[in-house]
């Protein structure tokens, strides 16, 4: 049992050590992808570098006006210190002091508008490039991906990267440059102290280092179970319907609250650690400048002048207390070193994945639909590449005919829509469009004359207006309200408050199954497409409507090239040829539905049995 806890604790840290831990590849990806931001933003990111690293430098050098007012302020001679030559009252050095506060203040202005600036439009930069990978990769991407979990990357991680970058970058370039600054003005005062805050100051970062590892742990496996329980949330919000129909209200909000008490478990060990790091920070800065106070007693107590001694204690004081701010900046790098990696790493498997699809280089344009044929087609999907959907078949549709596909569940039939529409490509043969390769073709212009109905019509949130004009260009009002007229929807939507304006719910949650169909169809007679495919459009609707959106469909399909797939009589009984599809075998029977339900053969078995409706 030991053994057994041993080795499971084992994989645990491997898992970690190969996914979680820092490391130079994520080093370097999260450079690359500030660097994309670098690329198009050149001028704010330089401007940036330039007005941070000047802010550090005023900041640091603010120890040299300490040390020369204490030097003046102790001569009593004239009150004055000698500073590049020059003799300086101590009441000047004010002036400077104050002058030196000032251009701090607009140098941190313009640090921390051009540090926004920058972040946000590397964030909208990088949720830019996200959505555009993924509407533009093939479907099969979302089969093996959690819709939440893709938008809680898009939405969270891109914002993060951006703060991260801030926290880190900006960071890390002001505490070098502050510090660098200051340990040189140490240093040039007295070489013993300097070593001795650098000693410090190196102890710090060590055991620093060794509290972040834990924390930075800790915080990561936190993000993970939040991003994990965001993925869920929006899988329940969008299966809301679900919820409401099984009455299961009580059941989701409950689970969900074990879901948060997993996460506030892990969030208690990144505060623990966190608190840690702050504790041990604050006391062990906040002792540097009492210890060189008492440092310097010891080493020149009997060495120095009483004045002597006052401005080497103010001097290192001082300085003592521009390291304590990159000490307080150290964490806050280290901290957003880690977000930004970690931002990135989650981001890339976005931008990593892949498409299966292949586009040629020169596509293809073409006017006109003439021809479609399926040549030794055969498929199977790249999610289970083992189980062959549809066997190899042979088949063409003639322009301006209708065709039907039916057949049992899982023999094909809604593949052979998926494949015109290129969601997906044969996996053997080719599917030829006007003798021509789909895979060569322009895929935006090909599209532009295929309308699709399917059993869920997909709407968007926004009018119905823009609904029914999604995809189409040069088409305006009065076209939409003729189309939706053709599809029997304007005398409803004409009872509305805001008639073509009605903001429909998500996914269209205001209308019912029907009026989305006719919305769709509506959408297709302006688009006046050359090929129609209609995947089970009717069938999630009752006899009543399904008949009066029949009528609709019928009409739509006058002169067009036509493609069904359908279980119903009424959907397939008119179209000029039926394809019956068979599992393991691929087509079994073609003919028309007279002819076909007359033939022995599987068609006038689905017919005898009631399996066509």
């Amino acid at each position: 049992m030991y053994k057994i806890r041993v080795r499971k604790r084992d994989i645990m840290a491997e898992k970690f050590s190969s996914e979680k831990a820092f490391s130079k590849k994520k080093m370097f990806a999260t450079i690359r992808m500030i660097g994309e931001g670098v690329k198009n933003y050149p001028i704010n990111f330089f401007f940036l570098v330039f007005v941070n690293i000047f802010e550090s430098i005023f900041f640091s050098t603010t120890t040299i006006v300490v040390r020369e007012m204490t030097e003046a302020i102790n001569n009593t001679v004239d009150q004055t210190s000698q500073f590049w030559g020059m003799s300086i009252h101590w009441t000047v050095w004010i002036y400077i002091g104050i002058g030196f506060y000032l251009c701090l203040l607009f140098f941190d202005f313009f640090t921390n508008f051009l540090s926004q600036l920058f972040a946000k439009k590397l964030e909208i930069h990088l949720r830019q490039k996200a959505l555009s990978h993924i509407v533009n990769i093939d479907i099969s991407y979302y089969s093996k991906n959690q819709i939440g979990l893709i938008m809680s990357r898009i939405i969270n991680d891109t914002e993060n990267v951006g703060s991260a970058f801030n926290d880190f970058f900006l960071n890390l370039i002001y505490m070098i440059a502050s510090m660098t600054t200051t340990l040189i003005i140490m240093y040039s005062i007295d070489v013993k102290l300097a070593s001795i805050a650098t000693g410090w100051l190196f102890f710090m970062f060590a055991v620093i280092w060794v509290i972040f590892v834990y924390y930075r742990r800790a915080l990561i496996t936190a993000v993970d179970v939040r991003q994990s329980i965001d993925a869920d949330i929006t899988d329940r919000l969008i299966n809301v319907r679900l919820i409401k129909s099984s009455g299961s209200e009580i059941r989701e909000t409950n689970r969900n609250i074990d879901l948060h008490k997993k996460y506030d478990t892990k969030q208690q060990k990144v505060i623990g650690w966190q608190s840690i790091l702050v504790v041990f920070n604050n006391a062990m800065a906040w002792m540097l400048p009492a210890s060189m106070v008492m440092i310097s007693v010891l080493m020149y107590e009997s060495v120095k002048t009483p004045a002597e001694l006052s401005v080497i204690i103010t001097t290192f004081t001082s300085a003592s207390f521009n390291l304590l701010t990159n000490l307080m900046v150290l964490t806050m790098t280290m901290r957003g070193m880690t977000r930004a990696a970690n931002c990135t790493m989650r981001l890339n498997y976005i931008f990593d994945a892949k498409s299966i699809m292949e586009f040629s280089d020169e596509p293809i344009k073409i006017d006109s639909i003439d021809s479609v044929e399926f040549k030794n087609v055969g498929f199977s999907y790249p999610e289970s590449p083992k189980n062959q959907i549809l066997p190899e078949i042979n088949i063409s549709f003639d322009k301006g005919k209708s065709y039907a596909f039916v057949g049992e569940t899982g023999v094909g039939k809604s593949t052979i829509a998926k494949m015109l529409l290129r969601f997906y490509d044969a996996t053997k043969g080719e599917v030829l469009i006007n003798n021509i390769d789909i895979k060569k073709l322009d895929l935006p212009n090909y599209l532009s004359l295929v309308g699709y109905v399917e059993q869920e019509p997909q709407i968007l949130y926004g009018t119905i207006l823009e609904n029914v004009m999604y995809g189409l260009k040069n088409v305006d009002k009065k076209d939409v309200i003729e189309a939706c007229k053709k599809a029997k929807l304007h005398s409803y939507i004409d009872t509305l408050p805001d008639k073509y304006d009605t903001i429909l719910g998500e996914r269209g949650f205001m209308f019912s199954g029907g009026q989305k169909q006719r919305l769709v169809i509506a959408r297709l007679f302006l688009k006046n497409p050359q090929l129609l495919i209609l995947d089970e459009a009717t069938s999630a609707l009752d006899n009543i409507v399904e008949k009066e959106i029949q009528k609709e469909l019928d009409e739509l399909m006058k002169n067009r090239t036509t493609i069904v797939i359908a279980h119903r009589l009424s959907t397939i009984k008119n179209v000029d040829n039926i394809i019956v599809l068979e599992r393991n075998i691929g087509i079994g029977q073609i003919g028309t539905f007279d002819k076909l339900k007359n033939e022995p053969g599987r068609f006038q078995k689905l017919y005898k049995y009631g399996l066509l409706k």
